[in-house]
């Protein structure tokens, strides 16, 4: 029995084992398999790597090679560049001098030229001035011409308005302060009148023709005060002027603002005798007595202003001695009275 169990258990293992070799042998020949794939693996690999190895190591050279010869091209050109950047910044800087000098020169010359330029404008502008102040002296003489001759035709509302104009031009010209004066006393714009000759006496106080002009506005407008004051402030002049007739003219004006009559009649019948009875002379020969005319015209209808005019009608030479005592209402003189 153990024989026969000793034999089932050979038998077995034997049987196992062959299979268990087949098994072994399989394994070992897939492995021998492998061994020899990974040995042309890696005899492939090698070679590969061989390969690779000697192209890179062809390439490296010729990388090599074209670095070197192209350090060598950029130090042959860096040498060069180097060499021109040298001379050209020499001649950089030679050129930058150069311009310098031209900039300071050109900098002076521009001064000299901002130097008579501005001369120029300066001499333009004096010239323009000058022609322009000119004008303006020529303007105001044509105005002051035209003025004169206005007055002379009696258009006194234009002449005011081109002496306003002159003024304008030159608002202190005595000649033209006195002019307007003239013309608003002419006007019966007694205080316009007084204030401009006021504005000329200020101007100019020692103005002889704006003196008489103003006393005699401030007698026209019945300041006596402010005439008589100026009177007295400029006396000798006022006394030799027409050899004192021009006071005389005066005291007419002030009896007449007084309103006496019986005064002036005294006066006019004093100036006629039996020799001057047809005589008609100017009494004053350099003091024209239209602005009293016109004064006298001015003034209201009535016997006053009957004697006023007639008397600076004679004084003016418009009329003789008989005219003046006939339209006064004096009796004539006779020539018994004169021999007696």
């Amino acid at each position: 029995m153990r024989g026969v169990f000793l034999i089932l258990i050979f038998f077995f293992f034997s049987k196992y084992a062959k299979a268990d070799t087949l098994t072994v042998n399989r394994k070992i020949d897939d492995l021998e398999f492998r061994l020899r794939r990974f040995e042309n693996n890696e005899l492939n690999y090698k070679l590969e790597k061989d390969l690779l190895k000697e192209t890179y190591s062809n390439n490296y050279e010729r990388i090599n090679l074209v670095i070197t010869v192209a350090l060598g091209v950029i130090g042959i050109l860096g040498y060069l560049g180097i060499r021109d950047i040298s001379s050209i910044k020499k001649e950089y800087e030679k050129e930058l001098n150069n311009l310098r000098q031209i900039q300071g020169q050109f900098k002076t010359k521009s001064e000299e030229l901002d130097k008579d330029k501005k001369k120029l404008e300066d001499d333009l502008k004096a010239i323009i001035k000058e022609n322009e102040e000119q004008s303006r002296r020529i303007k105001f003489i044509e105005l002051k011409e035209k003025i004169h001759s206005l007055i002379k035709d009696d258009k006194l509302t234009s002449a005011l308005e081109f002496s306003n104009a002159a003024l304008d031009l030159s608002k202190n010209d005595i000649d033209v302060l006195n002019l307007k004066g003239t013309i608003l006393s002419r006007l019966n714009q007694f205080n316009e009148a007084v204030e401009t000759f006021q504005r000329a006496l200020i101007e100019n106080p020692t103005n002889t023709k704006t003196i008489f002009n103003a006393a005699e506005c401030f007698y026209f407008g019945k300041d006596i005060t402010s005439a008589k004051k100026l009177i007295e402030e400029h006396k000798m002049l006022f006394e030799s002027k027409e050899n004192g007739k021009l006071l005389e003219m005066f005291d007419l004006l002030e009896l007449y603002q007084s309103a006496n009559k019986d005064k002036l009649i005294d006066i006019a019948k004093g100036y006629i005798d039996i020799n001057n009875l047809t005589v008609a002379n100017k009494r004053m020969n350099n003091w024209d007595l239209k602005d009293a005319l016109y004064f006298a015209h001015y003034q209201p209808e009535g016997e006053l202003k009957n004697i006023l005019q007639n008397i600076i009608w004679y004084w003016d030479g418009q009329i003789d001695g008989v005219t003046l005592l006939t339209r006064l209402s004096i009796e004539l003189p006779k020539p018994t009275e004169i021999n007696e």
